[in-house]
């Protein structure tokens, strides 16, 4: 497990913030993933410790099981958890910041097999692997097909190479990203979903920090897109 700690706090942010948050987040590259020395990276990471530093507001990062980060941020003071697909069904459950960044759904196989899969309606004649508590697989399962449901997107692709599932569904940059990190072959076999990716945080949380943090979240995207430009 990796831990972090982002203390940036002013005397200004005290009364705010009686104590830091603690923010869960799983193995899920490019967005966020522990690099060679434990320490947690990625696009989603980075962006949100900058807004974090610059809201003055103090806070944890844990790395984790997807259904642990989850469950905890849902049951536990003072717990967020990210990056977070912001559903119906999620949505009264937890006050939301971001978006982060936005992920594309895809499914993939191995390149070897050859499959010729182009649409959910598809994919209900094959073995499809997700993760538990990940709104990709439900999304799948809620089309009709049976997803079988790993602890972790790295367990998907090492039962994908032992032929116990014939198609995994994730976020497009992460199967690409696990392809090439693991040296195999993965063929994309078709996008089906982008969704924006949030913090998501208990409502014990105090309304007026994340208030803050969605103000200085906004000034980073805003700077970005005027660099771009």
């Amino acid at each position: 497990m990796g831990v972090a700690l982002i203390s940036a706090m002013g005397s200004c942010s005290l009364p705010l913030q009686a104590m830091p948050l603690t923010i869960n987040t799983e193995e899920y590259p490019p967005f966020n993933y522990a690099d060679d020395q434990g320490q947690i990276i990625g696009s989603a990471t980075m962006l949100l410790r900058n807004a974090l530093r610059q809201a003055d507001i103090e806070a944890y990062f844990r790395l984790l099981p997807w259904a642990r980060a989850y469950t905890e941020a849902r049951l536990s003071d003072s717990h967020c958890v990210y990056s977070t697909t912001r559903t119906h069904e999620r949505e009264a459950l937890f006050q939301w910041v971001g978006p982060l960044v936005v992920n594309e759904w895809a499914a993939f196989s191995l390149a070897q097999r050859e499959l010729d899969v182009t649409s959910l309606s598809e994919l209900r004649d094959w073995r499809v692997g997700s993760f538990r508590e990940d709104a990709v697989g439900d999304y799948v399962a809620s089309s009709g097909s049976n997803v079988l449901l790993a602890p972790s997107e790295r367990e998907n692709i090492a039962r994908l190479k032992a032929g116990l599932l014939d198609v995994i569904v994730t976020g497009k940059a992460t199967g690409e990203f696990m392809a090439q990190e693991q040296n195999i072959a993965l063929e994309h076999l078709f996008t089906f979903h982008r969704a924006p990716l949030y913090l998501a945080c208990h409502p014990s949380v105090s309304e007026a920090l994340l208030a803050r943090l969605q103000t200085q979240l906004d000034a980073l995207h805003r700077d970005r897109q005027e660099e771009s430009q």
